[in-house]
């Protein structure tokens, strides 16, 4: 084959080589959180493209070589490998691709593995660098087969943090594979012969340069996206440290011995002697910090503004959720909602808190736990404003008595609107009188339109429990 042909190997391994480390790198950093990136997925896909024409080069190259084991298994391994990875890209989109996704992993994995193989023990391995890169390969999918079979009973969603620190590690050793094929091109590059080059008859190379430089240029500027979301991710910045400076620090420590870090809000010119509501408001995301919880929960951001503190008199309690838990109901994921409540009643014994005027408020993640929470211990709480949340239509009989206004975008592909609907009806249908206002193109980021609502907070503080919650145990 001809030097150009190795040109445009050689730039896509190379790519394939400097994105993976740069990707490795990030991962090492953020942990688990990486897939949470807003540019994540624009990362993955242009990646994705570079792997692509990668292996169609490489495809190439092995049916020139007549290295027909490697490259019909190669083949195969392909197709597998885009069907598997669009299976997984869609099940970071919608929920009903969540179901099995270990298998799609293993099947594409498999097919991986005999590929490798076939560099190994066909007549591929002439090659030297080729049989090293296979025996790389190969060895690598094992590995990963291992942690699936290993971990099989762990649910897939969201991806735990032990699995992925061992993956974080072989995405890193899968590096060396690019660079074994690297030396193999090299030496065939050196091999061609100039002077047999006819450039006309190679355009369709010059495409797959062109392609690979397009793509390396787009991931240039994604990566600067990328950088920039890890840093927010990994550091607390000015404005998140300023947001939160009006919240006391809190700790509650269960009798078990577990620890809830929590940030609190208190009155403008608090009195001891006057009783206040109580808003416990969820934040949307889970920080390792007592910080940022407050830069992610609307609901307290709202309240604490001196306006809403001057005329919604209140206490604002805000629980940290710790990295990789939820508030119930979000599935596969540990609940600290009943630590949560246990450090929220521990307040009554601190703070002059009216205990039939507790609310409870928060958006996606906190939405969830919202609807849930009330339909564990609804007499807690006199009222709850649920935004793009779900809860659990068969608690609808126990929470019937709660006031509730929900708000949900028809289009929010997060979580999906049934979640609030479903909730509503089999609110109404146990007697309630649940509020429900939907956003017919709204997504799923739709505080805003929220917070523009007439009368929501005047609604929200004018509900009253019949008696007081004060002394229940939890």
């Amino acid at each position: 084959m001809k030097r150009d042909f190795y040109t445009s190997v050689l730039l896509g391994l190379g790519l394939n080589c400097v994105v993976g480390l740069f990707q490795s790198w990030i991962h090492f950093q953020t942990g688990i959180d990486i897939y949470t990136l807003a540019s994540f997925r624009s990362w993955f896909l242009a990646t994705s493209g570079i792997s692509f024409i990668t292996s169609l080069l490489l495809l190439v190259y092995y049916r020139h070589q007549n290295y027909q084991a490697a490259f019909w298994t190669g083949l195969v391994a392909l197709v597998t490998t885009l069907v598997s990875l669009a299976y997984l890209f869609s099940a970071t989109l919608y929920p009903i691709f969540r179901q099995h996704p270990d298998a799609a992993v293993f099947i594409g994995v498999t097919i991986n593995l005999v590929s490798a193989l076939s560099l190994v023990f066909s007549r591929a391995s002439s090659r030297p660098w080729l049989k090293r890169a296979g025996i790389v390969s190969a060895i690598i999918c094992l590995a990963h087969i291992a942690i699936l079979v290993w971990f099989r009973n762990v649910p897939p969603y969201p991806v735990r943090d032990s699995v992925d620190s061992l993956r974080q590690w072989l995405f890193l050793i899968e590096r060396i594979v690019p660079v074994l094929l690297l030396l193999n091109f090299l030496d065939e590059y050196r091999r061609a012969v100039p002077e047999q080059e006819n450039a006309d008859s190679f355009n369709r190379f010059h495409l797959a340069r062109g392609m690979l430089v397009l793509l390396s240029l787009y991931l240039l500027v994604v990566s600067l996206s990328l950088m920039s979301e890890n840093y927010d991710m990994t550091h607390v910045s000015g404005r998140q440290i300023a947001l939160a400076q009006s919240f006391d620090e809190g700790r509650y420590i269960s009798p078990q011995g577990d620890t809830l870090f929590y940030r609190l809000l208190k009155p403008i010119d608090y009195d001891p002697q006057k009783s206040y509501p109580l808003v416990v408001a969820l934040p949307y995301s889970c920080w390792a910090d007592n910080t940022r919880q407050i830069d992610a929960c609307p609901m307290a951001k709202w309240l604490s503004s001196q306006e809403n503190r001057r005329k919604y008199p209140a206490f604002v309690f805000v629980p940290r959720c710790p990295p990789h838990t939820g508030w119930v109901g979000v599935a596969n994921t540990p609940s600290i909602a009943g630590l949560a409540i246990e450090a929220m009643i521990s307040l009554d014994k601190v703070y002059p808190i009216d205990g039939q005027r507790r609310y409870i408020s928060g958006v996606s993640r906190g939405g969830y736990g919202s609807w849930n929470m009330v339909g564990l211990h609804p007499e807690l709480f006199a009222a709850a404003i649920p935004v793009c949340g779900e809860g659990d239509p068969s608690q609808a009989n126990r929470m019937s008595s709660v006031s509730v206004w929900a708000f949900h975008g028809a289009k929010d592909v997060n979580v999906p609107v049934s979640g609030s609907r479903d909730m509503v009806a089999a609110l109404q249908e146990a007697g309630g009188r649940p509020r429900y206002t939907e956003y017919p193109d709204g997504g799923h980021g739709i505080w805003e339109a929220v917070v523009e609502t007439p009368g929501l907070l005047d609604w929200l503080f004018a509900q009253k429990q019949a008696k007081s919650a004060k002394a229940i145990k939890i």
